[in-house]
């Protein structure tokens, strides 16, 4: 077991958990790890083309198999995959290793900034929500995935925020919980 906690920031894409996260570590000093960049490398091939190549379940295990390298680590800023917590092992492996995060916006926020992402990166690494991510697919995907995301030690709603912002809130929410 790590001697210090991670903090995991969870939630569904778009919430900004990688670019609100990688200002904590940076104010923090920590490690940075972004599972969706780490399974990127590791299998040489791109998140959709997991998908399509080898299937969901593949990937969620290589998801998994991440997660627990990392839980050992300790002491990094840990953005998930949109889907890790779906799993209640990973619940319970960041349930025990760390703080967990559940950073929130509405479904319409959501679409915007993903419609807005997917352009600027010129493709969309969201498999199962599309490079136009309609407000009716997020709204199924959110309510589908409650049960999972009501596991976080913390909710932060990142509406009308800026990354800044949110990554504040995270630091606030750590250091608050750090004393407790």
């Amino acid at each position: 077991m790590a001697d210090k906690l991670n903090i995991y920031l969870i939630g569904l894409s778009g919430t900004g958990k990688t670019r609100s996260g990688q200002l904590v570590a940076e104010s923090l000093g920590w490690p940075f790890v972004e599972m969706d960049g780490v399974i990127e490398d590791r299998s040489g091939k791109t998140i959709p083309d997991i998908f399509k190549d080898n299937g969901e379940e593949y990937f969620r295990d290589l998801e998994s198999q991440i997660l627990e390298e990392v839980a050992k680590r300790g002491g990094r800023i840990v953005s998930t995959g949109g889907g890790v917590p779906i799993r209640s092992q990973n619940r319970k492996t960041m349930n025990s290793t760390g703080l967990v995060i559940r950073l929130t916006a509405t479904p319409q926020t959501l679409h915007k900034r993903l419609t807005v992402s997917a352009k600027r990166r010129g493709r969309s690494i969201r498999p199962l929500l599309g490079n136009d991510a309609p407000i009716q697919k997020i709204e199924n995907m959110m309510i589908a995935r409650e049960k999972a995301y009501s596991s976080a030690n913390i909710t932060l709603d990142t509406e009308n925020k800026s990354h800044q912002q949110v990554a504040k809130m995270i630091i606030e929410a750590w250091r608050n919980n750090e004393r407790t």
